[in-house]
């Protein structure tokens, strides 16, 4: 009886997985930047974004793979992002704590100076977020979303 009963267990999820529609969430646009802390290269930032899920349920960020960058320019790398939960069908800002590892300290004044004044013109992030729901995941690019 236990070994039927695991057996249902271990292929229920595979039974429905192909009525599960997984659409593209997108990060609209951010609205705010504001600077929190800065500790040796690290850069501590809240920033208000705006994102669209167009699926039926919840979705959690749980990681980030990007760089901030100033004019094509590297920056520095997103180190942290706290998890996040997206409801569903909804677009709607979220305020997100992030970390960024900085580069070469030196070179990148300009562009540290411009984060730290809230001058966020022509700062931007690229790279890859993954979210999940329940037991399936999906990773979405993120090209150039330029600071508002």
């Amino acid at each position: 009886m236990k070994k039927y009963l695991i057996i249902i267990l271990l292929f229920f999820p595979l039974t429905f997985s192909g009525c599960f529609q997984f659409e593209d969430i997108k990060l609209v646009k951010i609205k705010d930047v504001t600077y929190q802390e800065f500790n040796g290269s690290t850069l501590r930032l809240a920033i208000t974004a705006t994102v669209n899920n167009p699926n039926r349920f919840n979705v959690k960020i749980k990681n980030a793979n990007m760089d901030m960058l100033l004019n094509d320019k590297v920056l520095g790398t997103l180190s942290q992002i706290e998890h996040i939960e997206l409801a569903g069908r909804t677009q709607k800002d979220y305020k997100i704590q992030i970390s960024i590892e900085m580069k070469d300290m030196l070179s990148n004044l300009v562009g540290l100076y411009r984060v730290l004044m809230n001058d966020s013109k022509n700062l931007s992030l690229s790279g890859s977020v993954q979210v999940k729901s329940f037991l399936y995941s999906k990773t979405f690019q993120v090209d150039h979303l330029y600071f508002q």
